[in-house]
């Protein structure tokens, strides 16, 4: 038999990687893959049926889940320089979330051939070792910690994660922190911008609630951005953002469309039914409603 025969799991008889002869010496690296972790990286997809497309499920599934981390890091990082008065680089870092999110978009594509005959497979094995069916982006708590920071105060769901206490009980400690539209407006206040106190020092845990002045403060740099250069960047950038992950919950969606229909799937609830609502759940309310005062 070749060496480069793919191993089998043991557990399960199934196939467990992808061409891939396993982890090879650790003293016989590049540094390119020494830096990479690459000898590791190819080791960790373990398909769970013999479905042919599952490698490309599961590969797009890891990509997405490192760059949610990523976003995650770029956004924490913008908070910090926003709260240091560092708005072009906070912009700056903002560009680079919006591009992450660009690229992020992309890895639907690569998906966009599955149905569900290829899915079905792939469910069946996830019910087989994991002792349930229902599998999604959503249980994910790096993409719900992405969410929050972009302005989601949804709880629903966080009881998929009940298996999961510690990053379970670290959500919810990030809930009752600042979204990056929080430090935002902090910013827009400190720069001279009328905003009230209740705005600033709200419950952080609720849902956000958009307020008039706010839409005021963002129609006022939109109408003369010459002067407001550095705010009306901002602006634009987080609008970006808030496109690009719209993006994403809409490919999400079609996605689900082709590989399962509108089955139960989430919660208990039909799938396209409990997701066709956030689509209308865009960040940064305010930004969105000023441009039709915008003269």
């Amino acid at each position: 038999m070749s060496s480069l025969q793919p191993p089998q799991d043991t557990r399960n008889g199934k196939r467990m990687l992808l061409n891939h002869p396993g982890p090879g010496d650790p003293d016989e690296q590049t540094p390119y893959s020494s830096y990479l972790c690459s000898e590791v990286l190819h080791t960790l997809q373990r398909p769970l049926s013999d479905s042919p497309a599952e490698p490309a499920f599961m590969v797009n599934a890891q990509v997405m889940e490192l760059y949610f981390g990523l976003i995650v890091h770029e956004v924490r990082t913008a908070q910090g320089e926003l709260r240091s008065e560092q708005l072009g680089q906070a912009t700056a870092t903002l560009r680079r979330t919006a591009a992450h999110f660009r690229a992020l978009n992309g890895n639907w594509l690569s998906l966009s051939w599955m149905t569900p005959v290829d899915f079905g497979p792939i469910q069946r094995g996830i019910a087989e070792v994991h002792g349930r069916r229902q599998f999604s982006a959503l249980q994910s708590w790096m993409f719900r910690w992405m969410a929050f920071l972009l302005g989601s105060r949804s709880t629903d769901g966080l009881a998929s994660l009940e298996g999961t206490p510690t990053r379970l009980r670290e959500l919810r400690e990030i809930l009752g922190q600042p979204t990056l539209y929080d430090d935002v407006l902090g910013l827009l206040t400190r720069s001279g911008h009328p905003i009230s106190a209740d705005r600033l020092q709200r419950d952080f845990a609720a849902p956000y609630v958009p307020h008039p002045e706010v839409g005021e403060v963002w129609r006022t740099v939109y109408q003369a951005p010459e002067e407001h250069g550095e705010l009306f960047a901002l602006g634009e950038t987080l609008a970006d953002i808030a496109e690009e992950l719209t993006t994403w919950k809409y490919r999400h969606l079609m996605s689900v469309r082709r590989t399962f229909g509108n089955r139960d799937g989430y919660f208990g609830e039909p799938t396209v039914a409990w997701l066709s609502p956030t689509l209308d759940e865009i960040p940064f309310p305010e930004l969105w409603t000023a441009r039709a005062a915008v003269e």
